[in-house]
């Protein structure tokens, strides 16, 4: 390993100064040093991309509760969720609604380089997702899995899994988010969830917060912290101490599952808090971006086929969520007795020719892990609003993920060409989805489907 000198505490400060100074947003000359106003705290909201709720007498009712100092004070916004502190923005901790995607994601790519080689030799950071496994386990520890009802949401979206209970309408659902942290070692977790993330992108959602262990390479549930409000959260952020030596902040929330009384508190609390939380239908649970208010552009493009796909197959066949988020397959397909591993895929347009049209498709592929489990990757094909769905492909997913082509995007031209390979990819209306269901359950078509 190359060793790279260390830099001094001058460097490490003046790094972490540019960098807050580079959040900070723009504010005019004549804003600031400026005693702060209901009506600049509004404008300079507005001017950070927030759409604030009209009613001036109801932020300033709901500004008085808060109790604080006006900077310190968050505003109500139209969609009945509220701000982020006015403080946090200012000052750069919190970046503004507005802004630009580029920015982001090279804050993110800064973000990862600082990572050291130490950090990840020591396997720190999340590198697996458990949420399935602690949240399957704490279904059978607790006796859940005899009265619950769930179905997992599509990846990209806030919500991980929609649960239903007796006492509930039938069709409705109560949108959760599970989070998991190891309890092995160590005197702090942190569940990385926050007072402002359930103010805002989860609130009305149940948050359900599983500390793991791995006794005898099974995984274990050692505690459980419930959260179905905002002033649930003790303190700025859910970071529970592993083993107390006395009460804690979190006391209030933590169910121990060493102890069958607590087990049975556990199971009560989320029940009872799923009667109190707002219910949908599992179509708004895992598709409405009234539900789901924090999805990336990427994210929403790809519901759009996830939805049609769901809403077109034949009578004879279902379809299934991937439980296991980040993985190669979206969702599988159940027919008799079968299954079948899908990836979903958008076609985007590829190769910008001198006169402004393009010549092909492609689509990423990623790190793709557990692409073995995947059978068949489906290709869609939206309009130029990027809206509505006007065709499919069906590529074998031997033929997509391959050493070759690990984590390259996958390319090939409109007549349906792909260099290097003699078949074509072709595309089929969105009207043919049934029949190429059919034909890939039948496991005809070569590397891609021909009707």
């Amino acid at each position: 390993m190359t060793k790279v000198p260390r830099k001094t505490a001058k460097q490490l400060n003046e790094q972490k100064r540019l960098c807050v100074k580079s959040k900070k947003p723009h504010m005019p000359a004549t804003d600031k040093r400026r005693c702060l106003t209901l009506q600049s705290m509004k404008k300079a909201y507005k001017s950070w991309g927030y759409k604030l709720d009209p009613d001036d007498n109801k932020q300033q009712e709901y500004i008085k509760s808060q109790g604080k100092c006006l900077h310190r004070c968050k505003m109500l916004l139209a969609d009945g969720t509220v701000t982020p502190l006015y403080s946090s923005i200012q000052s750069g901790h919190t970046r503004p609604a507005n802004t630009p995607p580029e920015d982001i994601q090279a804050r993110k790519e800064a973000g990862n380089a600082k990572r050291s080689a130490t950090h990840k030799a020591r396997g720190l950071g999340q590198k697996h997702h458990y949420e399935k496994d602690t949240f399957e386990a704490l279904l059978d520890v607790t006796g859940l899995r005899n009265v619950l009802d769930y179905a997992w949401a599509p990846d990209g979206v806030n919500v991980d899994v929609a649960l239903n209970s007796e006492q509930m309408a039938a069709g409705t659902y109560c949108a959760s988010q599970l989070k998991a942290a190891n309890m092995t070692s160590g005197g702090q977790v942190n569940f990385n969830i926050t007072k402002i993330d359930m103010e805002t992108k989860y609130k009305g959602q149940l948050i359900i917060a599983i500390g793991y262990k791995y006794v005898e390479r099974k995984i274990t549930v050692t505690q459980v912290f419930v959260l179905s409000d905002p002033n649930d959260m003790p303190g700025r952020s859910l970071q529970p101490r592993v083993n107390p030596k006395r009460e804690d902040a979190c006391a209030h929330l933590r169910f121990r599952m060493d102890d069958e009384e607590q087990r049975r508190a556990c199971k009560e609390k989320i029940l009872e808090s799923m009667l109190q939380l707002p219910h949908h239908t599992l179509q708004d649970t895992c598709f409405s971006l009234e539900v789901n208010r924090n999805v990336s552009e990427n994210t929403k493009t790809e519901l759009i086929g996830i939805q049609y796909i769901k809403d077109a197959l034949p009578g004879n066949t279902t379809m299934a969520l991937a439980s296991d988020k980040n993985k190669t397959v979206d969702f599988t397909f159940h027919r008799a007795g079968a299954s079948l591993g899908i990836s979903a895929k958008t076609a985007t347009l590829a190769n910008k020719k001198p006169d402004g049209t393009f010549s092909g498709f492609l689509f990423g592929t990623g790190a793709a892990p557990d692409h073995h489990k995947c059978d068949w990757v489906l290709v869609v094909y939206l309009d130029e609003s990027r809206k509505i769905v006007e065709g499919f492909s069906v590529i074998r997913g031997s033929a997509v993920y391959t050493d070759a082509n690990k984590s390259k995007p996958y390319h090939w031209s409109k007549s349906g060409q792909k260099k290097g390979v003699a078949y074509r990819i072709e595309k089929h209306s969105a009207a043919h989805l049934p029949q190429l269901v059919d034909l890939m359950f039948g496991k005809r078509g070569g590397q891609q489907i021909t009707l």
